[in-house]
């Protein structure tokens, strides 16, 4: 009898721990909702909550692992990869902020997110966690302030996300004055070498401004009013190609009303932060993830060859497996590579070395470059 009632205790809390969209064929199916600033980023937000929900227990299950966070947020980025249908139950914009809400019905598969988890977190051992640099110029009334309040939102957000960041007490006296300069002047080739010096692989650089509008009095109490607007973009530290280019949401300005100005602009700026840096976190995932599983396209630098020997370079990387595309330029005895690849610039420096070991000698891979010497006949 007892063993009867245990059994039907352990059937009774199985029967209870499956969800009612318990998994069929690998699938689960979920309905959630997801918002943004437009209708397509509240549809992606809807679909990375479903991937999210629909393999809950998946993602639980590697909360104690190394670089949960960014792995788990990585995935995420890729949600659409994940879903094998879904059904748009509604959409709604909003007359306050003009944000949109949208619901889906989605079915999930749930073995691929394991199956990219360990993807994933291989890369990310083998690779290591990006580090960031971010230099914000933040202005009240076009007068540069000390504490950006974009800047550190944008830096929470990554931080909560497993990213590493620049540490600023280690920045020395000289390379706090670079930065102010080089944020003075728009000079963002400035920040890339301070970026290369600390060896962040990402910088992040740009502007906020919170300008005073039209104060009011309501109820006779006199209110400033500030609206806040930036402008941040996303580079890659070695070869300072743009990534990602972000602004607040332009419909309608941060907003902040107080009694007192400092406040009023403080609180505008905050406002404008909070979109910028859920923005930011979004895009530098999305691209990390790209770079975590290759692809796109790697810069190839080889010094020391004339021009006559560029065509036969070129078409000797056109027989690696892994190279779909090659752009060539020379100037100075320098070839300037543009490779479209399938591959990390680690795996297609290695496939480079393997097949060209005569011809080239690899002297430098960063995540986005490869430089080598040439030294054939």
């Amino acid at each position: 009898m007892t063993r009867i009632l245990l059994a039907a205790v352990v059937a009774a809390m199985a029967a209870w721990a499956v969800p009612a969209w318990a998994a069929k064929n690998g699938l689960v199916t979920v309905e959630v909702t997801g918002s943004g600033i437009s209708k397509e980023d509240a549809l992606k937000d809807a679909k990375r909550n479903a991937v999210e929900k629909g393999s809950g227990t998946i993602i639980s299950s590697h909360s104690q692992t190394r670089d949960f966070q960014l792995v788990k947020d990585t995935i995420l980025a890729k949600s659409t990869g994940f879903i094998h249908s879904y059904k748009e139950i509604s959409a709604q914009q909003s007359k306050i902020d003009d944000t949109w809400t949208v619901k889906i019905s989605a079915e999930v598969s749930i073995q691929g997110v394991e199956d990219e988890w360990l993807v994933v977190q291989g890369l990310l051992q083998d690779i290591g966690r990006p580090k960031i640099l971010v230099v914000i110029n933040e202005r009240v009334d076009k007068k540069t302030v000390a504490m950006s309040t974009v800047q550190t939102k944008i830096e929470g957000a990554l931080k909560d996300s497993g990213f590493a960041l620049v540490d600023r007490d280690q920045l020395k006296e000289i390379d706090k004055r670079d930065l102010q300069a080089a944020l003075a002047d728009d000079k963002p080739d400035k920040v890339q070498a301070i970026a290369k010096r600390f060896g962040a692989q990402i910088f992040i650089y740009g502007t906020a401004d919170a300008n005073r509008g039209n104060d009011s009095r309501p109820g006779g109490v006199a209110m400033a009013t500030y609206e806040a607007q930036s402008n941040v973009k996303v580079f890659k530290s070695d070869t300072a190609e743009i990534e990602a280019s972000v602004t607040g949401n332009t419909n309608r300005p941060a907003r902040g009303v107080q009694q007192v100005p400092e406040s009023a602009a403080k609180q505008a700026l905050a406002f404008e932060a909070d979109v910028i840096a859920g923005k930011i976190k979004i895009r530098l995932i999305e691209n990390w993830q790209q770079f975590l599983t290759g692809g796109g396209e790697i810069k190839l630098y080889v010094e020391g060859i004339k021009f006559g020997q560029v065509r036969t370079l070129k078409a000797e990387l056109l027989k690696i497996k892994n190279i779909t595309e090659v752009n060539t330029e020379f100037s100075n005895s320098i070839a300037d590579c543009a490779i479209q690849s399938t591959i990390s610039a680690k795996d297609l420096a290695e496939k480079i070395d393997a097949a060209m070991d005569d011809i080239l000698e690899i002297t430098d891979v960063t995540q986005n470059v490869i430089k080598a010497t040439y030294i054939g006949k």
